[in-house]
């Protein structure tokens, strides 16, 4: 881990720089499904590969935690970038070829994302005490929740809400992926020309350590699974809420939607902010496990006022208790891992993103089949999506009370 007597101040501002691109770049996401749907005019669980195709790409994560192990944070990053550069800018002329041009834009870029959240997580964790790490790691999450609250707000003037019909801006799509893809070039660029230190005790002088694969150790593994139902709340919420509102709430428009689900990453941003504070304080332990019984109560409220106006805040509150999860499930899985094998286990931790497209496709199938009457008529029951939210806060609910804390000795 870092030692304490040296300045990480310039290292841990680059990588919360990195947490921000990577952030925007994610939940633009909640913008292009409903954007695909009217620009290609594709069904609901069709347009959800959005989501497949990007955190599909998560599945490397492995094979990338070995790749940052041999040519170190610093390249890695470059490499990152440069990818998500590339593939931002397949996005351009892809809109005028197909879908699936779209799609393989989309995996490209998310190829460089990957990267980077292998590379950026532990390079954090390791930038100081581990007593701090969740703190630590909160913290740099609250400069990528700042990119998740421009998101929404930036990518909404891409679609705009007139009357019955919803139309899509291509041109300014395409000009939002130029811009993404110079400044990922342009940090590309930065970071090979500063100076990022080496982290102290890359290699564990325990032998018996070194001989351990990553899988070996209960905490990565289930962290890794946590990590699956993590992601299928945190991007849930946005995927359906803009259709949400659109065709289930009264008077509410996907205009007004896109303007609304800016709060959503704002709860987060605010969230991380006092949750650097809270976890200084109190167990990482209790923090989930008092966040996530609170968000199955706003999940609740949710359900029992489906339909109005009022059920569209306890979605976007949920963003402020969800703020602490990942940093904390990141950090709780790599707890007592030897550095000699973090760099893996922080590859088979983010694999657990993969889970996020599979869920997504499986909800756009149920809300598919799910109908509603609203304002006298049968309509799409895009709230639906949103009962799969249960399961995926009971694993999280067992692994605060039970899978954190399932160790094995070398």
């Amino acid at each position: 881990m870092g030692n304490s007597k040296t300045n990480y101040t310039v290292p841990f501002a680059i990588m919360s720089f990195l947490l921000f691109l990577l952030g925007f770049v994610t939940w633009i996401n909640n913008i292009l499904v409903p954007f695909m749907k009217i620009q290609f005019n594709i069904t609901e669980s069709q347009a959800q590969l959005v989501s497949a195709a990007f955190f599909g790409a998560y599945i490397i994560s492995i094979p990338v935690g070995g790749m940052v192990k041999k040519v170190g944070y610093k390249m890695s990053v470059i490499i990152g970038s440069i990818i998500v550069a590339i593939g931002c800018a397949i996005f351009v002329p892809a809109l005028n070829i197909g879908y699936g041009m779209v799609l393989a834009g989309l995996f490209v870029t998310a190829i460089g994302v990957v990267i980077l959240q292998v590379a950026a997580n532990p390079y954090v964790i390791a930038l100081g005490t581990p007593e701090t790490s969740s703190s630590r790691l909160t913290l740099a999450m609250a400069i990528n929740s700042l990119a998740a609250v421009l998101a929404p707000i930036i990518g909404g003037y891409i679609l705009d809400s007139s009357g019955d019909s919803v139309v899509v801006n291509e041109q300014l799509a395409k000009t939002l992926f130029i811009t993404l893809s110079a400044i990922a070039v342009g940090t590309a660029a930065l970071l090979y020309f500063m100076h990022l230190p080496d982290i102290e005790g890359d290699e564990d002088s325990s032998d018996a350590a070194k001989g351990r694969s990553a899988w070996s150790y209960p905490q990565v593994v289930l962290g890794f699974i946590a990590i699956g139902m993590y992601m299928g709340l945190e991007v849930g919420v946005g995927n359906y809420f803009l259709n949400y509102v659109e065709y289930n709430v009264a008077g509410k428009s996907m205009d007004f939607a896109s303007k609304i689900l800016g709060f959503y990453p704002l709860g987060f941003f605010f969230g991380r902010v006092i949750g650097a504070g809270l976890l200084k304080k109190y167990e990482p332990t209790k923090v989930l496990l008092v966040n996530s019984v609170i968000c199955v109560a706003l999940l609740a409220t949710f359900f029992i006022t489906k339909g109005s106006a009022f059920s569209i805040w306890p979605l976007i509150a949920q963003g402020l208790f969800l703020s602490i999860m990942w940093s904390v499930l990141f950090d709780l899985s790599m707890k007592d891992v030897p550095a000699s094998a973090a760099k893996q286990a922080s590859g088979i931790i983010c694999t657990g993103v993969v889970f996020t497209g599979m869920w997504m496709v499986i909800m756009g199938k149920v809300v598919e089949n799910s109908t509603m009457t609203f304002n006298g008529a049968e309509v799409t029951n895009y709230g639906s999506a949103y009962a799969f939210f249960f399961l995926f806060y009971a694993y999280i609910i067992f692994f605060a009370l039970k899978g954190a804390k399932i160790r094995r000795n070398a």
